[in-house]
């Protein structure tokens, strides 16, 4: 095929030789000599090299001038000439810079021969070819077409990245830009490590049979992987100098044990607590650190290890709430009766942790949002307007104990108002709690030792009432009634809803050992711990709970930011003090902190309102990328032909091969040298003839 077709319109210039050869043809002129006729079998040899002569001086002026405008009309020698319809090519190149990138290949980092394959593709095109370069982190100044320098500087920019798009979502970025190439011929190259989990081939789309695809990779060695795979706390509630266990799951593929690897906590930047941590082939590892809480307010967290060549994913991030005490309110209708004081005292005993208010009716909403739980005790004629409250404020995170009346007048609208099943009525019956279930996190932390041949509380009556679902029984009575069960809220932010069975007025639960630690337990699990552990790319806003604000100010009147914390292990300089301006929106939970894409580094981060920090908050890596498996060629061509990608093609090269494959499968072998030299023969040859052609015949 031809580079330049429209200049094959100069092979009109071919008429230049044969015009001038045709006005140098002239009749002889007769001279009259005597004695001539012993000339005239020389003059038919003479007329005949003469002609020979201009003939071959002729055809090379013709050569000369079609090799000429052919060589200038860029002649390409294709492998799949016939099927070329265009000779301009639009080149999309995908260099992937996830995090697994940051292993080492053969001779250099991952990411460094990505850049140094993608350059050779690019180099090995035509200036005037059109190019698309982009990355795993899909920036937006990348969807569009480049020159050919351009996009040589953008790949020598790319640096490791944070996200890890899976491959159907790199297919349809690649597939997008291609759409608007025009009449130009599309080629699309995956510059990547095949790791098996961002590379799932079953199931993906098949790429556009309209561009030819390239699979370039580049082979990771086989070197294990340590990475902190999740972080939690063992307590439901992180108060204020408290001691505090953080359990830590470290996920690895090593193939052999190892001992004694250093693990350390960090807290606002100041290390709280060093650990070790062994390595057993085959099984991740679960260990814990010690340390205390710091004082009330939101904190942040960073525990890391040590482990090359991949760290990534060596610090895991979380951001949590330390309160002050838990809020309860106690609704009760009679301040004067026996059973709210005992209630009371109990509660008392967990002070300053706990602080107790009470009253015969619900606080408004705004302030009844700040409470943790609520216990809505021996309640006989409830107000729809109240109960409707106390299920809003089940559903916004809240969580309520039920204790029946004697009477069991009030318990059918309290169970209809939380959209729980209704009581069939008492079951009046002399016994005791025959079981209670010991391991429930309830009672995780309040017995050393499981306690044997107790004295169960006893009891004159109790509800009988069907189980939902969720319904998880943690005292049994004799009859095998529930004495008391929590239900856990379908809502993604609701709070518990713990029933009592019985009533508190009858039977001995309140002078029984069981009643402070149960009622302690209730309340200090009404709020959990407030950790936020985010991953980069899936999570996208955070919903911080706010009480005293109205829908109008927490927007108008309130300024929001979002800034990064610098930590010493975490943080490099350039990106210490990372600050945006969220997207708020006011929702029933609380105040939804958009960010979008805005947030792409991961580390610590701090929630400020009114330069007021009210929430922190953990930005992680996403932890499929640890699993460093990538595919291997030949299976990689297995799963491509099983999925019918036919025009999905792997070049398996070093950098310095790749432009010979460009060259031999895609731009073509150039022939103009070839025609420019077979210019410069002609007019040699044409020399020869007219200065030597006497020489050669006398």
């Amino acid at each position: 095929m031809w580079g330049r077709p429209d200049i094959l319109w100069g092979l009109l210039a071919i008429a230049i030789p044969i015009a001038l050869h045709l006005l140098q043809l002239r009749r002889y002129k007769r001279v009259a000599f005597s004695n001539v006729a012993f000339l005239k079998d020389v003059q038919k040899e003479t007329q005949s090299r003469h002609r020979l002569r201009n003939l071959l001086i002729l055809l090379s002026r013709i050569l000369a001038f079609s090799c000429l405008v052919l060589a200038f009309a860029d002649p390409i020698l294709r492998e799949n000439d016939a099927d070329a319809q265009t000779s301009r090519a639009a080149v999309s190149v995908y260099v992937d810079n996830s995090p697994s990138m940051m292993g080492a290949g053969e001779n250099s980092p991952l990411l460094q021969e990505a850049k140094q394959k993608a350059t050779s593709l690019v180099e090995a095109f035509e200036e005037t070819d059109k190019f698309h370069v982009f990355t795993s982190d899909f920036e937006g100044q990348d969807q569009r077409f480049v020159t050919q320098n351009e996009a040589l500087e953008r790949i020598a920019a790319i640096q490791p990245g944070n996200q890890a798009p899976a491959l159907d979502a790199v297919i349809r970025r690649a597939s997008d830009q291609l759409g608007r190439r025009g009449d130009a011929a599309g080629w699309s190259f995956w510059v990547s490590d095949l790791q098996r989990t961002s590379h799932q081939v079953l199931g993906t789309q098949s790429p556009d049979t309209t561009v030819e695809w390239r699979v370039v990779p580049v082979l990771p060695n086989a070197v294990p992987n340590l990475w902190i795979d999740s972080v939690w706390f063992d307590a439901p509630i992180a108060l204020s100098n408290e001691p505090a266990v953080l359990h830590v799951r470290i996920a690895h593929d090593a193939s052999e044990g190892v001992d004694a690897l250093p693990l350390t906590l960090r807290m606002d930047g100041v290390t709280e607590a060093i650990g070790s941590f062994h390595v057993v082939p085959g099984m991740s590892t679960d260990t814990v650190l010690r340390f205390t809480h710091g004082t009330p307010g939101p904190h942040v967290l960073a525990v890391s290890l040590r482990d090359a060549p991949v760290q990534f994913d060596d610090i895991h991030f979380m951001g949590y709430s330390v309160e002050a005490a838990v809020e309860v309110y106690h609704w009760v209708e009679d301040l004067d009766a026996n059973t709210p004081d005992l209630v009371n005292r109990a509660l008392a005993s967990g002070a300053p942790a706990v602080k107790t208010s009470t009253g015969t009716s619900l606080p408004s909403p705004q302030e009844l949002s700040k409470f943790d739980l609520v216990i809505a005790d021996a309640l006989t004629n409830p107000a729809p307007g109240s109960l409707a409250m106390l299920r809003d404020f089940n559903n916004a995170g809240g969580t309520v104990l039920i204790v029946p009346d004697s009477a069991g007048r009030g318990v059918v609208a309290v169970a209809e108002a939380m959209s729980l099943p209704k009581p069939r009525g008492w079951v009046r019956e002399n016994g005791q709690v025959s079981q209670v279930q010991w391991k429930h996190p309830l009672f995780q932390g309040v017995f050393r030792h499981v306690p044997s041949n107790i004295d169960w509380p006893a009891y004159d009556r109790l509800l009988d009432r069907p189980l939902s679902l969720d319904e998880d029984v943690i005292a049994v009575a004799a009859s095998g009634l529930p004495y008391w069960s929590v239900l856990t809220n379908a809502t993604a932010t609701g709070g518990d809803i713990h029933w009592l069975a019985t009533p508190l007025e009858t039977g001995n639960l309140t002078r029984h050992g069981l009643f402070v630690p149960m009622l302690l337990r209730v309340a200090q699990s009404a709020r959990n711990v407030q950790s936020h552990s985010l991953t980069l790319g899936k999570d996208l806003a955070l919903v911080v709970p706010v009480s005293d604000d109205n829908d109008n100010t927490r927007s108008a009147d309130i300024a929001w930011t979002i800034h990064r914390v610098t930590t010493e292990e975490s943080v490099p300089p350039t990106n210490a003090h990372q600050r945006i301006v969220p997207e708020v929106r006011s929702t029933p939970e609380g105040v939804k902190l958009g960010w979008g894409e805005a947030l792409s580094v991961p580390g610590a981060y701090l929630v400020q309102r009114d330069d007021s920090t009210t929430a922190s908050f953990g930005m992680n890596h996403d932890r499929v990328e640890s699993t460093l498996e990538a595919w291997d060629v030949p299976t990689w061509k297995e799963a491509v032909e099983a999925e019918g990608w036919s025009h999905v093609e792997v070049w398996l090269r070093h950098a310095e091969g790749l432009g010979a494959m460009v060259e031999q499968h895609i731009s073509g072998k150039r022939l103009a040298w070839y025609f420019f030299a077979a210019t410069l023969l002609a007019l040699a040859f044409e020399s020869i003839l007219l200065r030597r052609w006497n020489k050669l015949f006398s």
